[in-house]
């Protein structure tokens, strides 16, 4: 039962509710950036193979042109050897008699350019050398002598020497009876800096020479070794001696 004159309780206050906010998506935007985004992966792939591809290309291109200069300077030069007369091994005198020889070769050397890209020379310091059946007999030095791309030149005035050299008494008869018929041919090696000039290496090539046959500069000389140490510029025989001067001739003393 109400009481006369009593306040009412206040109702309840009414509950808010909360503003709602709709979103709609237009129909096909989450296709346009899918695709967006893999048209952008697509284009940085592509970047990245043509990068790849190129970085190939070039590293192909440069091997490919190094061996082709190494190739070319392998071939660019030709070396040849003669020896016009040879001293010291005469087969009735010299070879006859036991002990060491002494023996001295001169010698026509000549070399040709077959490029357009390398000279030719026989740089200061080549060495020479004169064996027979692997025995060397004699040793000099080339003189300087260069010429352009496409050229050739001879040097006729090289001279091998060797000084008591010893020669065993199985090579010494085989040469005796080669020296008779005219026969014999000897192994004149050539120590030769490489053609490009930029390399600290030298080459050692090969000719065989008979004494006074001409023809042999119609056979090229061969490589031998490649890549060796600059030749040290001592000529003559095996333990390198130096060659003895001729005694100045005396005065008469006032």
């Amino acid at each position: 039962m109400a009481m006369i004159g009593a306040p009412s309780p206040a109702p309840p206050p009414a509950e808010q509710e909360l503003p709602v906010y709709w979103a709609s998506a237009q129909p096909g935007t989450a296709g346009q950036i899918g695709r967006r985004r893999l048209r952008i992966e697509d284009f940085e792939v592509a970047i990245y193979i043509v990068v790849w591809v190129f970085f190939l290309l070039m590293v192909a291109f440069f091997i490919w042109k190094g061996s082709r200069l190494d190739e070319e300077e392998k071939n660019s030069t030709t070396y040849y050897a003669m020896i016009d007369t040879v001293a010291g091994l005469d087969p009735e005198k010299d070879l006859l008699r036991p002990g060491p020889v002494d023996p001295e070769f001169n010698l026509t050397l000549g070399l040709a350019s077959r490029t357009a890209t390398f000279g030719a020379c026989f740089q200061t310091g080549t060495a020479v050398a004169v064996s027979y059946r692997t025995v060397q007999l004699a040793a000099g030095v080339v003189p300087k002598l260069c010429v352009d791309p496409k050229q050739s030149a001879k040097e006729g005035s090289v001279v091998a020497w060797g000084s008591r050299v010893p020669v065993p008494r199985m090579v010494r008869d085989v040469l005796v009876g080669d020296l008779r018929r005219g026969a014999a041919e000897f192994d004149v090696a050539l120590t030769v800096h490489k053609p490009d000039p930029r390399s600290v290496w030298w080459d050692v090539v090969s000719c065989k020479a008979k004494v006074g046959d001409a023809a042999a500069f119609a056979t090229p000389c061969s490589l031998y070794r490649s890549n060796v140490p600059e030749p040290v510029d001592q000529p003559g025989y095996a333990g390198y001696t130096p060659r003895p001067e001729a005694p100045p001739e005396s005065g008469d003393d006032d």
